[in-house]
């Protein structure tokens, strides 16, 4: 699965560029530099290479039908599968091409604890793999396009694009995630800060998947109650020894 779908995303790897939104009348309205739109370009993107491998396998594709539920991407042999296959897609952009990013990887405080059918699409127990195609991209280093021209496809290399050197991995989530929560004060899993080689290679902290879930599922939201528990995997590996 990780190198068909890497493979398929080899276009985006090596310059494929998203430049405008097109509507009917073949008008083409230009990219802003806002993070948001870029992220859903990619994960569409990313939904075809998912798709493809979807078909060549004989599983079913799911997609959340509400807003910010888990995963993007769910595969699947029929709903009674127990093994399902969680596929989700990240973007951030990097300062330098050797520089270090990361992501949030979902929340820690639904579904991966007791309630196990918050903002999930098919209950957490019912997947057997989780799954991060993550982009990051360099943002451009031109003036951003200020004016109201819509372009044409006669027009087409006119068009300024916000991003460039955009790589692309594929890794397990827990492979990936840290031991601190990302996004300011929001319940989230940070990933690992690292460079692209490290987020491919899956240089994260955690030993094993059960390790990752056994952490998570106890991190306490607040510092002071993490006072009294853990606030990193030294602090967490130190009290189960005890």
């Amino acid at each position: 699965m990780k190198n068909f779908i890497l493979n398929a995303l080899a276009g985006v790897q090596n310059g494929y560029s998203l430049c405008g939104v097109v509507d009917r009348r073949a008008r083409i309205y230009p990219l802003g530099s806002d993070t948001k739109v870029i992220s859903t370009l990619f994960e569409i993107v990313a939904r075809q290479a998912v798709m493809a491998y979807a078909k060549s396998v004989g599983l079913q594709l799911v997609e959340p039908t509400k807003q910010n539920y888990y995963p993007d991407f769910t595969l699947m042999r029929n709903e009674k599968d127990q093994e399902k296959i969680a596929i989700d897609v990240k973007t951030t952009y990097r300062e330098e091409k050797k520089s270090q990013f990361n992501y949030t990887l979902g929340s820690y405080t639904s579904y991966i604890r007791t309630n196990e059918k918050k903002n999930i699409v098919f209950p957490y127990s019912q997947y057997g793999e989780h799954w991060i195609i993550g982009f990051v991209y360099k943002r451009s280093g031109g003036k951003r396009d200020m004016s109201d021209r819509i372009y044409s496809f006669e027009t087409l290399n006119q068009i300024p694009i916000p991003f460039d050197d955009v790589e692309v991995f594929m890794q397990e989530k827990w492979r990936i995630a840290g031991d601190r929560a990302g996004s300011g004060n929001t319940a989230n899993i940070g990933s690992i800060d690292g460079t692209i080689t490290e987020f491919s290679a899956g240089n994260g902290v955690f030993n094993s998947e059960e390790e990752f879930l056994e952490y998570w599922r106890g991190y306490k939201r607040t510092e002071r109650e993490r006072r009294s528990s853990y606030s990193n995997i030294h602090e967490f590996r130190s009290k189960r020894r005890t």
